[in-house]
């Protein structure tokens, strides 16, 4: 869902008729007449467009239909569109100038009046963070710029950490509300805020079951719970780059570090002349490496060739293994993956006892057991 909903905006909403109808209508302002809006329903892969409508003296009505709980989006343009809750038989009334459908103000349902008061909060930051922006950019090629630098850098960490704070107040104090799925996105990710994701997904579940979105933090609050330090690294079996099966569990009795990457990955390949080094050193004391790419050949039909020349060109000599299927691979979801380079390191039972260990942090903490 987060690859789809991006990083949070929020609006109006329009619809399709039928018999358990809604309603929203509101105004516009500074919109032409006969201007166009479009209302938009998000699905986990796709938006798919519902409905239409010419605004008239900066005024819009909409009926749809709704059976269940989704996220919608009005659209002006392919930038200019916000996105807010609906379900059945709401009545919305929404605000906005056509300049920014995102800071919109809506009333007529529990979701969008704690989304207004959601928007309040990210742009009040936004507000700050932007006065800061400002500021330093002014001082750029002054004698004040270092100075104007370091008092901004610490403004700025106040700020974020006021957010944060704000954040995890608007769940508190609203843990029912469908919306906290975009607080989240705005919070954070998931291991670092793991009882704030773990407390939204609890109470949505109980109120929406089934619903993908929920279904989706659910699966990110199983994986985060499978692949915490402290618990045992989930078992996979998967082709290696020879085409033979491979299963993580034969390398018990060894530490190994599970590597995420892939060919297009920059950062990876950057990393991988450290890793390198550090495996020709401690694999001789017991150290395994797993690297588990990313390629995806549903996206690219070079994808398998591309992963094996990397392979090569980096002089990567440990194990090798790919479902080619990017991050739908079951072993990403298993781990929780929404990024790479991502890493795991397991003691000799299976143990995950660090994760995301790169540079000098990886190298000091191998020397750690090893040495």
């Amino acid at each position: 869902m987060f690859k789809n909903i991006l990083f949070f905006i929020s609006i109006l909403f329009l619809g399709a008729c039928s018999i358990d109808e809604g309603n929203i209508s509101g105004t516009i302002t500074n919109a032409e007449d006969g201007q166009w809006i479009f209302l938009e329903k998000l699905t986990l892969n796709d938006i798919e467009k519902v409905d239409s409508c010419q605004i008239k003296n900066e005024s819009f009505s909409f009926n749809y239909k709704a059976d269940y709980i989704n996220f919608y989006r009005v659209t002006e343009s392919e930038k200019n569109y916000g996105l807010i809750a609906i379900q059945k038989k709401d009545t919305i009334v929404f605000k906005a100038d056509i300049s920014s459908l995102v800071n919109f103000q809506a009333s007529g349902s529990k979701e969008v009046e704690g989304n207004t008061q959601l928007l309040e909060i990210i742009n009040s930051i936004k507000l700050k963070t932007d006065s800061l922006k400002t500021m330093y950019q002014k001082s750029v090629g002054t004698v004040e710029e270092s100075i104007v630098l370091e008092r901004i850098r610490k403004r700025y960490d106040s700020i974020i950490l006021q957010q944060e704070e704000e954040l995890k107040r608007f769940i508190n104090e609203n843990p029912n509300l469908f919306i906290n799925l975009i607080t989240l996105q705005q919070l954070g990710n998931v291991a670092e805020y793991f009882n704030y994701y773990e407390k939204v997904s609890s109470n949505l579940d109980s109120l929406y079951p089934n619903n993908f979105w929920v279904n989706e933090i659910k699966e990110k609050v199983h994986s985060e719970k499978n692949t915490a330090i402290g618990a045992q690294a989930p078992n996979f079996k998967i082709n290696d780059s020879h085409g033979n099966p491979f299963e993580l569990s034969t390398l018990k009795g060894s530490y190994v570090l599970l590597d995420f990457w892939a060919s297009w990955c920059v950062p990876c390949r950057r990393e991988n002349p450290l890793i390198v080094d550090l495996y020709k050193k401690y694999n001789p004391m017991g150290l395994e490496i797993v690297g588990i790419s990313l390629n995806d050949t549903t996206k690219s039909i070079d994808a398998k060739a591309d992963w094996l020349k990397a392979i090569n060109q980096d002089g990567l000599e440990w194990k090798q293994v790919s479902q080619l299927k990017g991050f739908e691979s079951s072993v990403c979801l298993d781990y929780g993956l929404t990024s790479i380079p991502s890493t795991f390191l397991l003691d000799e039972n299976g143990i995950i006892i660090a994760r995301n260990l790169r540079g000098t942090i990886l190298a000091n903490k191998l020397k750690e057991i090893f040495e």
